[in-house]
């Protein structure tokens, strides 16, 4: 039975249609997000005995480039609300009988106490209700001075995947964007300073925030990007609020073509990104 404890309404997000999306478009975002997963698996210094968990795994694509650079003796586990995305991990890793997988919420699972000597996430730490709490239940997983790393994104306006469709959308209509602020999504920590205090108060230490400049980077073709980009992010939702119609869309599909072929530069398309890296210790 699926895990959603204090999450239910992300729960209902990632195990309906937006989490069927993802497993649609998880090849897509997996080879955009490629640079910014060696960021965050880079240095992880395993030792064969290793316990890992990674948060918010989604298809498991961490998971797996984890296991392949790590002792196979290391223990991994991969958490996720979406049992959708879960299914595709288990048929990525099944080669792999070091990883397993859970569905969960991590505000509310009941780990193991100190067990684990890494907790990982790519962009899979920012959709808690009650981001403390959520820390401090992964904080009670790790052991004396295990350490929590994850990425995630910094403001809207240093990211250009998502304010470049965004800018497409709202050419062709009134409907206003209104910033998420730090409500559950993946902008919740994009302000460092608030990010820290929520670390510090759920008993994290040393915690380091990392402002990395990176880029999102695909092979596909303006066509196939602006596809993939009509279907994800803050712009699907503004065309749906605005229920906005076949033509309307096929407008915004253009402008986001447009935009798609002006950045293509030796069979590369590219957009500038910001993340933060984050380190902290139990």
């Amino acid at each position: 039975m699926a895990d959603f404890g204090e999450n239910p309404d992300q729960g209902k997000f990632w195990n309906e249609a937006s989490g069927l999306s993802w497993v649609e478009n998880d090849r897509l975002m997996s080879e955009r997000l490629e640079t910014i997963s060696q960021l965050l698996l880079e240095n992880l210094d395993l030792h064969p005995s290793s316990k890992i968990l990674d948060i918010g795994c989604g298809g498991g694509t961490t998971t797996l480039a984890l296991a392949k650079g790590a002792p196979p003796s290391v223990q991994i586990t991969g958490l996720d609300i979406s049992k959708p995305l879960l299914d595709l991990a288990a048929q990525k890793c099944a080669e792999h009988k070091n990883i397993n997988f859970v569905l969960a919420d991590a505000q509310a699972h009941r780990f193991a106490v100190q067990k684990l000597d890494t907790v990982i996430s790519r962009f899979g730490v920012m959709f808690f209700e009650n981001p403390v709490k959520a820390f401090q239940n992964i904080k009670s997983a790790l052991r004396v001075a295990g350490r929590l790393r994850f990425v995630c994104w910094a403001p809207l306006e240093e990211n250009e995947f998502f304010y470049a469709p965004l800018q497409a959308v709202l050419q062709h209509t009134d409907q206003p964007f209104i910033a998420p602020g730090r409500a559950p999504g993946p902008l919740a920590f994009s302000d460092a300073a608030y990010l820290r205090g929520l670390l510090e108060e759920a008993g994290f230490q040393q915690v380091e925030i990392a402002k990395t400049p990176t880029e999102v980077t695909t092979k596909d073709s303006p066509e196939e990007d602006a596809k993939l980009l009509m279907q994800i992010g803050f712009a699907t939702r503004i065309m749906t609020a605005a229920e906005m119609g076949e033509a309307a869309r096929a407008e915004v599909f253009r402008s986001m073509l447009a935009q798609s072929a002006a950045r293509q530069k030796d069979g590369k398309i590219s957009y500038g990104a910001t993340v933060y890296i984050v380190t902290a210790h139990a």
